[in-house]
């Protein structure tokens, strides 16, 4: 065999004494390569919204298209690997996965199902601290914080200097039953604790910018 034939042979030959065209990078344009990256996207949220699907099905035990308040104790229960949520946490968790997505109705939708599991680590997080500090300020044992209570635990906070009394009730309106369908109760539970801390620290550090938070009338600004 000729080495003409050998050579028309070759990859990438046309026929004897044509040169192969040099291999090809794989160079895309910006529109190629970004319609590659939503192709990515897209398949990843299917695989992601089948998880969920999956999820869903097995916790919906009644079959209503959305998670009692039951269901969603028994699916936070299996997030925290066994540890229990107390009627308190669960409410929490659905007053405030509603309130992040402006769901309504009775339960979690699947839908709400990463909101909801995103707002129970977000506490899990947060709960070690929180019940450190209701071990020390809740000293009645009434599981919530009262006036006299969170004015101890705000000068806690304020390393020791003490709030005025127009601050600790505007934070105690504030917080006191600030999510939607939970009423007041004259005093701060635990789970609403957490958002006393990011009100008091954000109201310190607007004050002592020279833009204080929305606190009542005839507030002491020395106090921060």
């Amino acid at each position: 065999m000729s080495a003409a034939h050998l050579q028309s042979n070759l990859p990438g030959a046309l026929h004897a004494g044509v040169k192969a065209a040099p291999s090809r990078t794989k160079k895309y344009g910006k529109k190629r390569n970004q319609a590659y990256m939503e192709r990515g996207r897209f398949w990843a949220e299917i695989k992601k919204h089948k998880t969920v699907e999956k999820l869903f099905e097995q916790y919906d035990v009644s079959k209503t298209g959305y998670l009692n308040v039951e269901e969603v104790a028994k699916f936070l229960q299996d997030a925290a690997k066994g540890e229990v949520p107390t009627e308190e946490e669960v409410n929490f968790v659905m007053r405030t996965t509603h309130q992040k997505t402006s769901g309504q109705g009775k339960g979690i939708s699947m839908s709400e199902m990463k909101v909801a599991l995103d707002v129970w680590r977000t506490w899990e997080q947060a709960k070690p601290e929180m019940e450190m500090f209701f071990k020390k300020f809740d000293t009645n044992g009434s599981n919530k914080l009262e006036q006299d209570q969170l004015k101890s635990f705000l000068k806690d906070l304020n390393e020791g200097h003490e709030p005025t009394d127009d601050e600790v009730a505007w934070v105690m309106s504030t917080v006191d039953g600030a999510l939607e369908g939970v009423s007041a109760t004259g005093g701060i539970n635990r789970t609403e604790l957490q958002g006393v801390v990011t009100l008091w620290y954000t109201h310190l550090e607007e004050t002592a910018g020279g833009t204080p938070t929305a606190a009542p009338a005839g507030k002491e600004a020395s106090a921060c």
